[in-house]
């Protein structure tokens, strides 16, 4: 939710210590803090050119992803991904490395080399470093939900013998095969609340023809897409797929108010 901490007690539960956010179906009259009364935020992920980070930035997207993870076929470089960033921040948007069961000095050190100010934690190892990730690193802790939208990962400082020791800018919710392109039951997810205090980005399967669906059901403060707007070689951004994701995600959320 795009203002966790002003949620309602009607729409939070508890479950142990942790308070859940269930998306909400906003009536005409009623007031509720989500993301469709805002602007909801759009990350484009997987971008391996600076030509299309400028293109997503342009269009309106307020972050620009990139894998950092060798093994993934949309993987870049330290000199790419910094190309990237500043292709990103030039045109108003902030560069997010995606690191995947990496150590906090090797998160640290790329983001450092390639200016990226916002890493995002896939894989239990990395998400065990996140309290030795600089603080001025900004971080995205990912959970992953199930095909029922059941959020199965542990939550940040969940952990046997673990205590959460910095703060968590944003958690992003995915299914349980990131990058893949499939979704899951959005109207089910609840989402931990007061433990990011950026929001949280609804991921997964997310395309042109569902995200007003996605933005409706689920009042994430940001939506993330990846695969859904590639071409055909599912690398290169398509940038018709682009603009049309980043206008449906805006327009749904500002039919909303």
């Amino acid at each position: 939710m795009h203002c966790p901490k002003q949620i309602s007690n009607a729409n939070t539960a508890h479950i142990g210590s942790a308070a859940i956010i269930r998306p909400r179906v906003r009536s005409r009259t009623g007031v509720c803090c989500t993301a469709s009364q805002q602007q909801v935020l759009v990350k484009v992920c997987g971008v391996t050119t600076a030509e299309d980070a400028q293109y997503a930035a342009q269009q309106g997207a307020n972050l620009i992803g990139m894998i950092m993870w060798p093994k993934a076929k949309r993987a870049v470089s330290d000199d790419t991904a910094a190309a990237i960033a500043a292709a990103a921040k030039q045109h108003g948007a902030q560069a997010v490395g995606v690191f995947v069961d990496e150590d906090a000095a090797t998160i640290s050190r790329r983001c450092r080399a390639a200016g990226i100010p916002i890493a995002q934690l896939h894989g239990d190892a990395s998400r065990a470093a996140v309290n030795q990730v600089p603080a001025d690193l900004q971080v995205v802790y990912v959970l992953q939900a199930n095909d029922a939208g059941q959020i199965v990962t542990p939550l940040p400082g969940a952990g046997a013998g673990q205590q959460l020791q910095r703060s968590i800018e944003w958690l992003l919710v995915d299914g349980m095969t990131g990058g893949s392109g499939k979704s899951f039951d959005w109207s089910n997810l609840q989402v931990p609340a007061g433990l990011a205090s950026k929001g949280w980005l609804l991921a997964g399967g997310l395309n042109p023809g569902n995200v007003a669906q996605a933005v409706a059901t689920a009042h994430p403060t940001a939506v993330d897409v990846s695969s859904g707007v590639c071409g055909p070689d599912g690398l290169a951004k398509d940038h018709s797929k682009v603009a049309a994701f980043i206008a449906g995600a805006k327009q749904a959320a500002a039919a909303a108010q």
